[in-house]
Parts: C-alpha cells; sequence; structure tokens
C-alpha cells in the first residue's frame, strides 16, 4: 500500500469516527483530514537540520502529508471540560526540531534496550544512521539503507516496536485502534 492510498483510507475512517466523552485523552475530531505535504526543498532542508537522508517511505509521507486541519479534542469525563490540542498531530519540522529533541534524548538514555528492540525485531541495530521524533513518544528509526522505515514507541526504558514500516505504524495508529 502507498502512503496516498493510506491517507485516504484513514480520512474516510476519520469521516465515521466518534468523539467519546467518557474516556481521557485527546482524541481525533470527526471530518479530520491531512494537511498538504511540504516541497521536496523543504524535505531536502530537514535532512541537512538531521544530518542524515530519510528513508524513501518517510519522504513520501512529508510530500502527502505533515499533519491534521483540527486540533484534537478532549472531553473530561467527569465534568464535560472541553479541551483542544492545536498543535500538530506530527512534529512539524523545522519549528519544532527543538521540541522533539527529548525523544531523542531518552532513546539515548536507553539507547541498549532500543537497540534490543530493533534487533529482536530483525533489524541490524549497527546500521542505524539516526532517530526522527515523529509524534509524542514515536520515533522513526534511520538506517543506511533507505527502504527501511521501522517505528518505536519510548517511553523511557520502555520501547516497542511500533510499526515494521512507516506505513504499518501508520496503520497501528490510525486504522487498528
Amino acid at each position: 500500500m502507498k502512503i496516498v492510498e493510506l491517507k485516504y483510507k484513514i480520512e474516510k475512517k476519520f469521516r465515521k469516527i466518534k468523539v467519546h466523552n467518557d474516556c481521557w485523552g485527546f482524541q481525533v475530531q470527526p471530518n479530520t483530514k491531512f494537511c498538504k505535504g511540504i516541497s521536496r526543498k523543504e524535505i531536502d532542508e530537514l535532512e541537512r537540520l538531521f544530518g542524515f537522508e530519510f528513508p524513501w517511505l518517510y519522504r513520501e509521507m512529508l510530500l502527502t502529508f505533515t499533519g491534521f486541519d483540527k486540533p484534537l479534542i478532549s472531553i473530561d469525563p467527569e465534568n464535560g471540560a472541553v479541551k483542544y490540542d492545536n498543535s500538530s498531530f506530527f512534529y512539524h519540522y523545522p519549528y519544532e526540531f527543538e521540541k522533539s529533541k527529548w525523544l531523542v534524548e531518552e532513546i539515548n538514555n536507553n539507547y541498549e534496550e532500543a537497540l534490543f528492540v530493533i534487533n529482536e525485531a530483525g533489524f541490524d541495530a549497527s546500521k542505524i544512521v539516526g532517530f526522527v521524533p515523529i509524534h509524542n513518544h514515536r520515533a522513526l528509526v534511520v538506517f543506511k539503507d533507505k527502504y527501511l522505515s521501522p517505528v518505536i514507541s519510548v517511553v523511557g526504558a520502555d520501547i516497542i516496536l511500533y510499526g515494521d514500516t512507516i506505513i504499518n505504524y501508520l496503520k497501528n495508529e490510525f486504522i487498528n485502534s
């Protein structure tokens, strides 16, 4: 499945999504769509900022979309208070580069655990060139091989593979949830 096909499938799911007022946390609002992607030139600039080339699928994702057109919503189950999160779902680079650095630091502080998870998933962790924070606790693992694009979820030393490719990550985040 291509990124553009997945984009349409996720947006179709968002048309039918219901906001729950009986659970904590931010949720995607009904009829949310992805915002337009960025240019190849802007992606090249981001690669210079990070210091390495991105995987092909991540470049395709950035060309296709960058975030949501509506803020996330949270309804407090106890009192019905509504809050909105106006930040972009995905880190909005280059503007949030500094804001996202904490996740790379967290990975570096738990590097042995990260390597273990990546190796256990069948990847050669010795070929990692870096990490790109994508959303909250999710980070793209960047390898020398630009055909690889696994995503890990990191909360301290609690690290899991959240998708063996960025496509499977997006499915896990938005379709299978």
